[in-house]
């Protein structure tokens, strides 16, 4: 044991007066310290580990001003996407979607993508007048509609059978699988009166012969006329002309500005 202890006493000696024995032995410790300084520090900085963060809100059904200020407090900015998406649950203009998700952590001051709903996709009704009672369910079914209840009316001029119009009117809007009636020609009269054709009266000449009739007035729209006609007369009403209505139905005017 004596020895042992006596040799390694003469190899330390002898190290201690050996030059490259002690650059060896420095190049060894600055190794060790270049190790832990590139994994203790040099590393967490390239990856981002000092980087300030956070979690990113949950802003699904919030409107554009509350969810731009919840990501504005949270440190984070926001970019809306152009193209918005339906949904049966969010309604329209609400945030439908987030980039990246809510409880994702993420630096600050980050770009959070957000998509709008555009609600439940609706259709225009399509106009069904003249057609069957068949052809009327196949266009329905196309437009993403369910025919619904039909309905026996009266008409001056379409056959019997025939459709005259729908409830709601063809042009107004419907969610996609929504029940449309379908009104059809039956040629019975009796207790309905026949809608005269109004198109290129003054509209406030018709008010009075609207009320003599026994309909009442509906809604008015104002367009820009393509034909000629003057400001203020009358350029087609829904229902339509020709139709026998019970009395109070309202009458929907499309009129000149």
């Amino acid at each position: 044991m004596t020895k042992i202890k006596n040799i390694l006493d003469k190899l330390l000696s002898w190290a201690k007066r050996t030059p490259v024995v002690k650059a060896l032995c420095i190049w060894i410790v600055l190794l060790v310290v270049m190790a832990l300084f590139v994994d203790k520090i040099a590393m967490p900085i390239f990856s981002g580990h000092f980087a300030s963060t956070g979690e990113v809100p949950n802003l699904e059904g919030m409107s554009e001003e509350a969810a731009q200020k919840a990501l504005e407090d949270a440190g984070f900015k926001y970019e809306w996407l152009e193209e918005g998406r339906y949904s049966s649950q969010i309604p329209a203009g609400m945030v439908l979607v987030q980039m990246p998700a809510a409880g994702r952590i993420a630096k600050l001051g980050r770009t959070v993508k957000l998509t709008r709903s555009l609600g439940l996709r609706e259709v225009k009704i399509p106009d069904l007048r003249g057609k069957s009672q068949k052809q009327a369910e196949i266009s329905l079914s196309r437009a993403g509609l369910v025919q619904g209840e039909i309905v026996k009316g009266a008409h001056q001029s379409i056959p019997r059978g025939v459709v005259i119009r729908t409830i709601p009117l063809a042009g107004k809007m419907a969610r996609i699988g929504d029940t449309v009636k379908v009104v059809i020609s039956a040629g019975a009269t009796t207790g309905k009166v026949l809608l005269p054709d109004f198109s290129g009266e003054v509209i406030d000449n018709v008010y009075p012969k609207l009320e003599k009739l026994g309909f009442k007035v509906g809604d008015i729209k104002r367009v820009k006329s393509d034909g000629g006609e003057a400001p203020g007369t009358v350029m087609e009403t829904a229902p339509r002309y020709g139709d026998y209505l019970p009395p109070d139905t309202k009458i929907d005017f499309v009129v000149a500005d």
